[in-house]
């Protein structure tokens, strides 16, 4: 399997609040200046947001990322398991440092099985498999434009520009509220996937995203037109080929 990831805090924001788990290890860096490789094998593949504007999002997309590496998730039950316990230690956290009351994240990843991939997200980070010439949606936003989307009042592309775009109606945060999971199977062949924050999909358009799937390998051109972009919040993706 191929993997290349990025995690920037872009060209607005102090710092990054994202965070990488790529197979094993959790990546949490200001900048990087080009995107990583590697060749490897793997199984939990995901993107986390820590909530802008809120204390402390660095370490609550940190410690999600940390506590699901450890536990190693590889079906729903142990997915929904494995969150409750990240949110659990968020709330440790909390009731240390009062200050981060309302840490939280956003995420969105893939857990490779031996017969098909399940597909995760919490929030309005996103998962795209590369299929017919182009990057379809996997995902489902948590978010109050996604159910609009859904409910036929606006387009995907109309979302993307909405004023109320960043309201989101699921997280994982350091509180003793719920969260919804989606989850959706895929089959497993030889295909690609990129899994990426709110920061990375709202910079491109729908033509844009179908030009990046037309190329055999994107990651390159991606990064270049990414560097074109006002990048107004941290920006974040893993893209792999299996």
């Amino acid at each position: 399997m191929k993997v290349w990831y990025f995690t920037h805090k872009g060209k607005v924001r102090q710092n990054n609040e994202d965070a990488l788990l790529v197979g094993k290890e959790v990546i949490r860096r200001e900048v990087m200046d080009a995107p990583a490789f590697r060749e490897m094998e793997g199984k939990l593949f995901v993107v986390a947001d820590g909530l802008g504007g809120h204390a402390k999002g660095e370490t609550a997309s940190y410690e999600v990322l940390r506590v699901l590496s450890e536990l190693e998730p590889f079906d729903e039950k142990s997915l929904h398991d494995a969150l409750w316990k990240a949110k659990e230690s968020l709330l440790d956290y909390v009731k240390r440092e009062p200050s981060a009351f309302g840490l939280g994240t956003a995420l969105a990843g893939v857990i490779l099985g031996d017969k098909d991939i399940l597909v995760f997200n919490v929030g309005d980070c996103r998962v795209y498999l590369k299929k017919d010439g182009d990057f379809v949606k996997v995902s489902r936003d948590h978010t109050l434009v996604e159910d609009l989307i859904i409910a036929g009042k606006i387009s995907e592309e109309d979302a993307r520009f909405h004023p109320q775009r960043h309201i989101l109606t699921s997280a994982i945060l350091g509180d003793y509220s719920d969260f919804e999971l989606y989850t959706k199977r895929i089959p497993k062949k030889e295909t690609a996937l990129l899994i990426c924050s709110d920061g990375f999909w709202e910079e491109f358009s729908k033509e844009e995203m179908r030009f990046f799937a037309s190329l055999e390998e994107p990651v390159d051109a991606i990064f270049q037109a990414l560097k074109e972009k006002p990048q107004r919040d941290n920006v974040s993706f893993i893209y792999l080929k299996l």
